[in-house]
């Protein structure tokens, strides 16, 4: 292979990364998480660095007792979060691939996040006690 070849060839492939930079930094300024607890009292989004955007709490909300209430928020904030990780999870290993910088990103994201791709696993269902005790968020 010439030098010329091989500069273009290189060229080439500078040009590769750079569009595909381009084009994982779009896609990750799209990113957010959105989650719902079980029965829709609370609904959280959140932003790509996992910053609470938009909080909606219905009138069933009402009903908790606040120190439920406030848990609730909580969990459901942090399924957001676990979503929004997930989803920039897999626009990472679609730019890096398995790699040193995807193990890098992931050491930024919540722990479960790598195990369970940003979502939390389903429990069985549990009775109207258990509920309030340990409630279950689902994340989008």
């Amino acid at each position: 292979m010439s030098a010329e070849q091989w500069l273009a060839d290189y060229q080439r492939e500078l040009a590769g990364a750079v569009d595909g930079a381009a084009r994982a930094n779009a896609r990750l300024r799209e990113v957010g998480g959105h989650a719902v607890a079980p029965r829709g009292e609370v609904e959280a989004w959140v932003g790509v660095s996992g910053a609470l955007e938009r909080l909606r709490l219905t009138a069933r909300a009402r009903a908790l007792e606040p120190d439920v209430l406030a848990d609730l928020i909580v969990a459901t904030a942090q399924a957001a979060q676990r979503a929004a990780a997930g989803r920039i999870t897999e626009i990472m290993t679609d730019f890096v691939g398995p790699s040193a910088a995807l193990d890098l990103v992931k050491a930024h994201l919540p722990a479960d996040v790598a195990h369970t791709g940003g979502r939390r696993p389903r429990r069985s269902a549990a009775d109207e006690d258990d509920y309030f005790e340990n409630p279950e968020v689902r994340g989008e």
